[in-house]
């Protein structure tokens, strides 16, 4: 896929699945900009990954639960590179499994102000740009959103509210030639399916792998192939859709 002259920002670009998608977009030839939250030298590390493909990239520490701060950085990427084709949500905060009854009220407030506002703030502020170049977003949600793990729920909910966010876009905005899809990880050997495996020990772990009808954990690029396809021409008629990358998990 040639995505030479278009500009890509992911949002959470130094996850291991951020990294991963912002790296194979910057390959198919897109300048990509990204957001970062703690780790400066995964930042330093992810550009030098884009510059080596030959693409220009600007990350930045942005606070997601801040409207003007990712509305700002929107525009700041759309000035420094001219415009903005595809938007990709990839950021998650980070939470302890628990049961519901057991999530402090607290915990729940701040992962909805970390990924479901986040989400929100960042396309709020992409949609107009989005619309000029008829681009696309993807947001990288979680196969547990249609088969519930337990004590996951901090995860689930607002990646729930974030596939209904983009359906509703998907409804909305594509008289305007935007198309909006969702890619559901399941257990991915990176980012926080493997928190989660990590979380419940090995022989747990061992255990939920087995589940899953492929027998293995999938990987980062195996999210960041799906997500470079539902943002490519060749996806062009597609929107509203959740692709499960997730070795049939959900089944």
């Amino acid at each position: 896929m040639d995505r030479s002259g278009q500009v890509a920002l992911v949002i959470g670009g130094t996850g291991a699945l951020g990294a991963a998608i912002a790296a194979r977009l910057a390959s198919e030839g897109a300048d990509v900009a990204f957001t970062w939250h703690r780790n400066a030298d995964k930042a330093a590390a992810l550009e030098k990954t884009i510059v080596a493909h030959g693409r220009r990239s600007h990350g930045a520490q942005v606070a997601l639960d801040d409207a003007a701060a990712v509305g700002a950085f929107v525009g700041e990427v759309v000035s420094r590179f001219g415009g903005l084709d595809t938007l990709v949500y990839a950021s998650g905060p980070a939470f302890e499994l628990a049961f519901v009854a057991k999530v402090p009220p607290a915990d729940w407030s701040r992962v909805i102000d970390a990924d479901l506002k986040g989400c929100f703030h960042a396309v709020h502020a992409a949609l107009p740009h989005l619309r000029a170049r008829r681009g696309s977003i993807v947001a990288v949600t979680a196969a547990g959103v249609e088969r519930a793990i337990a004590r996951d729920i901090l995860s689930l909910a607002p990646k729930a509210a974030i596939t209904a966010l983009m359906r509703a876009i998907a409804l909305e905005e594509g008289r305007n030639g935007v198309r909006a899809n969702c890619v559901a990880p399941g257990y991915i050997a990176g980012g926080i399916g493997q928190d989660i495996m990590d979380a419940v020990g090995p022989e747990m772990a061992a255990t939920l792998v087995k589940a899953v009808p492929l027998r293995r954990m999938g990987t980062c690029e195996e999210i960041a192939d799906a997500v470079a396809y539902l943002s490519s021409a060749r996806a062009g008629y597609i929107t509203g859709n959740t692709l499960f990358v997730s070795g049939g998990m959900e089944l």
